[in-house]
């Protein structure tokens, strides 16, 4: 459960945690895909559901590795950079 991944959320009070997951996804989906584990970014997406990860990912401009993450987990590449 994220909210046990205290060094996902270093910069945030331990007691806030749940708070910021609960009402914060627009922070929390790229902090995730940036910061988190294979089986983080797995309970994001299935925390916030695929559409709402693709809509809070594609606010900001990916890095690389996230990028990559957003197509092999949820096959979103909204810059078309591995169109075929």
């Amino acid at each position: 459960m994220l909210k046990l991944r205290r060094p996902l959320f270093w910069d945030i009070k331990e007691s806030d945690i749940e708070k910021v997951i609960a009402e914060s996804p627009e922070w929390v989906i790229p902090r995730v895909f940036d910061y988190g584990t294979l089986a983080d970014i797995r309970e994001v997406i299935n925390l916030y559901g695929e559409e709402k990860t693709k809509e809070m990912l594609s606010r900001n401009k990916m890095k690389p590795l996230v990028r990559s993450m957003a197509y092999l987990f949820l096959q979103f590449d909204p810059e078309n950079r591995y169109a075929s």
